[in-house]
């Protein structure tokens, strides 16, 4: 059995190992981020050794959020630098033009709870607001700076980060309805208003329901977006719709693996949910993708205000497709699929006339 210490890996190895693209892994070596051996002008050779250290010093997310940076050019990153008069160390400081920036990078872990059989109910917001109360304590010393949360999870958990709808209720309180009520006498007095933001918000103190954290200025999920998936989607539908029938598996897989590597692309993007009480709010022009987005509050409303051009593209294609209407397309498949079944049972009965 080889020692570690007597085995080299490709810098493709390694973005395997690492589940990055390789062209990031190239970058770090030209940079000596990670080091390695370059046995000739293209060719690069990183000892496992070297590659469990570099591990050890960071974490997934640490490293995706590394890259978004370098790809977007946020700025330089410092990692872990020191505060004056803290002892806390937060992950990341970005200089920006306005006031700098500071970032607390966390992920999940696996549920062991879910290796078993059963279910039951479960609270949506419990996870995130976890990892707010850690980092809001990690934040203690940096009362005037702009602070975020970054928040990265591939897990096998019930934790969704990506949904605005549980992200902001995490953040200002669990989203619910309010029924008017007329107390005199005991009927409703108005119409029902949806989407409120109730109670255990961790931005809100729980009692006297005024801010209690101003100092983490927004969260911001870091997500690896299939957007293959979604692409390959949409050509099953424009060719069912085309051929006025459904696709058996068998094409499905034909048309994944005509273009595994397109259909398989994942892209880095940000969804960042701003805290509309922060004392710094967290710059405009920053996390700007093509598929990211920003929700935030416009006058009483929290909404959505901005998404990335690319994702806007997707969003519309899937709109008029009806992707984004499951039941619909589910009835629209059903209606192919029959139509399809008795095209079929069509041309048999006149194949066996035929023969007869």
């Amino acid at each position: 059995m080889k020692d570690v210490s007597d085995v080299y890996l490709t810098p493709e190895q390694v973005a395997v190992k690492l589940d990055l693209n390789v062209e990031t892994i190239y970058r770090w070596l030209r940079t000596r981020k990670i080091r390695a051996s370059r046995i000739s002008q293209k060719a690069w050779r990183i000892p496992e050794r070297e590659l469990a250290s570099f591990i050890r010093r960071r974490n997934v997310s640490e490293l995706l959020f590394e890259e978004y940076a370098e790809e977007y050019k946020l700025g330089r990153l410092e990692y872990e630098p020191i505060f004056p008069g803290s002892a806390r160390r937060v992950d990341y400081r970005i200089a920006h033009s306005k006031y700098p920036l500071w970032f607390e990078v966390k992920e999940f872990d696996d549920d062991p709870t879910l290796s078993g059989s059963g279910g039951g109910a479960f609270d949506p917001y419990v996870g995130v607001r976890m990892k707010v109360a850690k980092a809001a304590e990690k934040f203690r010393d940096y009362d005037d700076e702009c602070c975020s949360l970054v928040l990265f999870n591939e897990r096998m958990n019930l934790v969704n980060i990506c949904t605005p709808r549980i992200a902001l209720g995490a953040m200002l309180g669990s989203v619910g309805f309010v029924v008017p009520i007329d107390t005199t006498t005991g009927t409703q007095s108005g119409p029902v208003v949806d989407n409120v933001f109730m109670d255990g918000g961790k931005m809100f103190h729980p009692h006297i329901k005024t801010p209690q954290n101003r100092t983490i200025s927004a969260i911001i999920a870091l997500e690896r977006f299939n957007v293959g998936q979604h692409e390959l989607q949409i050509e099953v539908e424009r060719k069912e719709r085309a051929e006025q029938r459904s696709l058996p598996l068998e094409e499905h897989l034909a048309m994944l693996e005509a273009n595994r590597e397109g259909y398989g692309r994942r892209v880095l993007r940000t969804i960042v949910y701003e805290n509309p009480h922060a004392r710094r709010p967290l710059p405009p022009d920053i996390f700007t993708g093509p598929f990211d987005e920003r929700w935030g509050q416009e006058g009483e409303v929290i909404k959505q205000i901005f998404i990335g051009q690319e994702l806007q593209k997707l969003i519309e294609t899937e709109h008029e497709l009806g992707l984004d209407h499951p039941f619909l397309r589910h009835a629209q498949r059903r209606a192919r699929t029959r139509r399809t079944t008795h095209d079929q049972s069509t041309r048999q009965r006149d194949g066996n006339r035929n023969e007869i």
